[in-house]
């Protein structure tokens, strides 16, 4: 009985492991730029589930508005971030969506966001 135990304890640790990877994350890095701000302030990149660049086809929410990206061959976005705090939702069509909730911008501040996306099970 009580290696069925174990076995059942280990089958379920193991699918709460997965579920937490599975997720889509998000890596933020943040530099101080002195003397003239940058214009693009924003640099985003978008690795799909593979490691590969993602090219197209990604939904950007930035607070209540619906972006479209044009990303670069390099799955690289770039733009232009006034002072202030935003909420971040990036979308993909089956893919898990990666949030920011409170991403703070602050004057001659350049703000790198790294996007995982992870497929969603079918």
């Amino acid at each position: 009985m009580k290696p069925l135990l174990l076995v059942v304890a280990l089958l379920i640790s193991s699918f709460s492991i997965t579920a937490q990877i599975k997720k889509s994350t998000v890596q933020i890095t943040k530099e101080i730029i002195k003397g003239i701000p940058k214009e693009d302030n924003l640099t985003i990149k978008f690795v799909g589930p593979t490691k590969q660049p993602v090219k197209r086809g990604v939904k950007m929410i930035a607070n209540n508005d619906t972006i479209f990206p044009e990303i670069s061959d390099l799955g690289i976005y770039k733009d232009h971030l006034e002072p202030g705090t935003y909420k971040l939702i990036f979308s993909f069509p089956y893919w898990y969506d990666a949030t920011i909730e409170k991403l703070k911008c602050n004057k001659n501040e350049t703000i790198h966001i790294t996007v995982f996306f992870n497929p969603k099970d079918i």
